[in-house]
């Protein structure tokens, strides 16, 4: 597998107090990759480190092929902790200057404008934006020069439902169509699971676990959470316990279904389909997936 980012016992203290203890992390290319982790887990200073604005105290780190080396940073972006804009400037002309700023020619304004979702924002200045539209901005911004690597800390933090939503889907185009891989720091875990491919634990500045989304579901996947429209949900029941007879199959609510064994979704999605069910969602038991990340972060003990 080639990666795009290796850090290799990565350890930083300040003073006698140690935030960073010896993390060994490896980002897939053109992955969505999720740091998981508490307040003060060491999110942050891991990607301060990665993107330059601290020194690692021990260790190192491989980015785009080269170890330590600061001139690869020109093919990244960063939304570290907070947007850098200028409030009294347009989005537009917040990409322009910084794109003199960077040096940076040719850049198609309008487009990463459009990409971000601010292509209606005219002449409104930055500080009459939303929460919502700033963090946009901030990652227009960390979009010029179309980086092969784009690093964001905690981006839907005070975000409204309907940010949160916006945001994870402009991620996800980014990913899907550019190829940019990115990576994403977050203590929300239900949105950090439906966007992220690959996943990192960090707790108290060490290194709990790595895995991919496929192991994640693997192991925590212990049933099938089932969504039909309501009127369907009894034919689905009887669908189900037809097909499957000896998985027990319990009615949550009115459009909900849970099957209590590993099965495969695909299949079960086909046969109700085939038998004219609507199906409104179909996935890996969230429930299962929080409670495998809650013991992790607190040392393997159920709580």
């Amino acid at each position: 597998m080639e990666y795009i980012l290796q850090t290799d016992n990565l350890s930083k203290v300040y003073g006698e107090k140690t935030v960073l203890d010896h993390v060994s992390i490896h980002v897939p290319k053109k992955s969505i990759y999720g740091l998981v982790g508490k307040n003060g887990a060491g999110k942050t200073t891991l990607m301060r480190i990665v993107c330059g604005l601290a020194q690692q105290s021990e260790g190192s780190y491989t980015l785009l092929g080269k170890t330590n080396d600061n001139t690869v940073r020109s093919h990244m972006g960063m939304l570290i902790e907070k947007p850098g804009i200028y409030e009294h400037m347009t989005a537009l002309e917040n990409l322009r200057y910084f794109s003199l700023l960077f040096g940076l020619k040719s850049q198609d304004h309008q487009k990463i404008l459009e990409m971000v979702g601010l292509q209606n924002a005219g002449k409104k200045k930055a500080y009459q934006f939303s929460l919502g539209m700033k963090q946009r901005l901030g990652i227009a911004i960390s979009l010029l020069g179309n980086p092969d690597l784009l690093i964001l800390d905690e981006p839907i933090n005070g975000l409204d439902p309907e940010g949160v939503y916006e945001m994870r889907r402009m991620l996800e185009t980014l990913n899907r169509e550019n190829g940019t891989t990115i990576m994403i720091a977050s203590h929300i875990l239900s949105e950090l699971y439906k966007l992220a491919t690959d996943y990192a634990i960090i707790d108290g500045g060490h290194l709990i676990d790595e895995f991919s989304k496929e192991t994640l579901e693997s192991v925590c996947s212990s049933g099938v959470h089932v969504m039909v429209e309501p009127e369907y949900l009894q034919e689905a029941k009887t669908l189900i316990a037809a097909r499957y007879p000896d998985v027990p199959c319990e009615i949550l609510s009115n459009q909900s279904l849970r099957l209590h064994e590993k099965i495969n979704p695909a299949d079960l999605n086909q046969f109700l389909v085939e038998n004219k069910v609507r199906v409104c969602g179909l996935g890996a038991n969230d429930g299962d997936i929080e409670k495998f990340f809650v013991e992790k972060l607190s040392g393997g003990q159920a709580v």
